[in-house]
């Protein structure tokens, strides 16, 4: 059992472990606990408490997550958390009780067959269309896809004007990116087939889950050094030093876990192009209002199919909230390159739920986080979509692995972090079983 070190009062010490995480969110803490199972030395590193973007925060009990979170029931990062011992309790949205949004209009939405032919939201040649393409988009080919864009693949499949807003939309839902010119149809379309089949809204928040993933890795042995910036990464023979304010570590291999693209860079004192990242995508970002409400909303589920918006009730079904109260979140997905006012955006997002049925008298807390990364870089057709991502191991740096949402041929949002995670940590402890003491 190892405790957490404060780097106020630890002294300046040259420490040596197998294995260096830097970066404590999913990816860094799936990462340290694989690595110490297996029986390594592993310090982590953070500059704030574990969890990074799935850490929750609790405001008079109202347990609000970094924007709307959910669990893909059939996704690799449920998977992993349950073999990491995670409990994964939770349910599912109130979709077929939600409402689409569409030219100022409320219309119910096409949940399965019997609801596609009542819904106006489609023409009859739109309710053909997308019949048509839910009926198989289960067996999509994600790799077949990968070369064209969400936008691309919507065109080849000759479908009306209406029913390709509505696959646009969910694609937008599941991949939370607002970018369908750019995005690779393998990894979006796939994506929003793995939607249609289910997600889970945890139970006390992603910091539930972080709360478990932090024990399991201090019950592993893990050394977790939070509230400690990591300054640089540099070579020692075939070993490598972990630079920070009050501590050298030298380790057998490192695990940049987490970092956006450019920072993981920097620490190894290279440039995207020198480590040939130069080709990905942009950030996908979101606008984030989270509402502690004093009833469900009316209509649990409202999305837009003109406009980037999204409503859900987190609360229930997740335990997120006191006793018969909610958790609403909405969000207004950014298309890459983006601004807008935040008070503009703030009041779109607040007549959103105005339209759900939450009034003023309602809210009981908030909190709105402007522009919230969502992921690092978005999966690119034009770079071969997942399979153009980075690899787990940086070649140009024999020793240095990095895991994210950006990394690796897997999955989007947490189910890329986890798997990535995973992947990492089997490359380092492979990697530091290799070098000569």
């Amino acid at each position: 059992m190892t405790a957490h070190l404060n780097p106020e009062t630890a002294p300046r010490t040259a420490t040596e472990t197998d294995i260096a995480v830097v970066g404590a969110g999913l990816a860094g803490l799936i990462a340290a606990t694989d690595a110490a199972r297996a029986g390594n030395g592993v310090t982590l590193f953070d500059t704030r408490r574990p969890g990074g973007r799935a850490a929750s925060t609790d405001i008079r009990g109202f347990r609000f997550n970094q924007g709307a979170h959910a669990l893909y029931d059939t996704g690799p990062a449920r998977a992993i958390l349950a073999s990491l011992g995670v409990p994964l309790t939770g349910g599912p949205p109130a979709v077929d009780r939600g409402r689409l949004l569409k030219q100022g209009e409320l219309h119910r939405p096409p949940a399965g067959p019997a609801s596609l032919l009542r819904t106006t939201v489609l023409s009859i040649r739109g309710k053909a269309a997308v019949g048509r393409v839910l009926g198989r988009i289960g067996s999509f080919d994600g790799d077949r896809n990968r070369d064209q864009t969400v936008n691309e693949w919507l065109d080849a499949q000759r479908m009306p004007d209406d029913a390709a807003d509505l696959v646009r939309m969910l694609v937008r839902i599941s991949t939370y990116t607002d970018a369908p010119d750019l995005l690779s149809a393998g990894a979006g379309i796939a994506q929003a087939a793995m939607g249609l089949v289910g997600v889970t809204y945890l139970d006390g928040g992603w910091q539930r889950l972080v709360d478990a993933l932090t024990d399991a890795a201090t019950q592993a042995g893990v050394i977790i050094r939070d509230h400690t910036a990591v300054d640089s990464i540099g070579a020692d023979g075939h070993r490598w030093t972990v630079e920070t304010g009050a501590t050298t570590v030298t380790a057998d291999a490192v695990i940049l876990a987490g970092l956006s693209p450019i920072e993981a860079a920097r620490l190894v004192g290279s440039t995207l192009g020198e480590l040939g990242w130069d080709g990905l995508g942009p950030a996908a970002h979101a606008s984030c209002l989270d509402l502690g409400v004093r009833r469900p909303a009316p209509i649990p589920a409202l999305f837009s199919v003109d406009e980037p918006l999204y409503l859900s009730t987190h609360t229930p079904p997740a335990d997120l909230a006191p006793e018969g109260m909610g958790v609403v979140q909405l969000l207004r997905y950014l298309a890459p390159g983006e601004a807008p006012d935040a008070d503009a955006t703030r009041a779109q997002l607040e007549a959103h739920a105005a339209r759900a049925g939450v009034q003023p008298d309602d809210i009981v807390e908030q909190r709105y986080l402007h522009r919230m990364t969502v992921a690092h870089a978005i999966p690119l057709a034009s770079t071969g979509g997942l399979a153009g991502r980075p690899a787990v191991t940086v070649t140009s740096h024999p020793g240095v692995f990095v895991a994210g949402d950006w990394v690796g041929e897997v999955g989007l949002l947490a189910d890329a972090t986890a798997a990535s995670g995973r992947a990492a940590a089997v490359a380092a402890v492979r990697w530091a079983a290799s070098v000569t003491p």
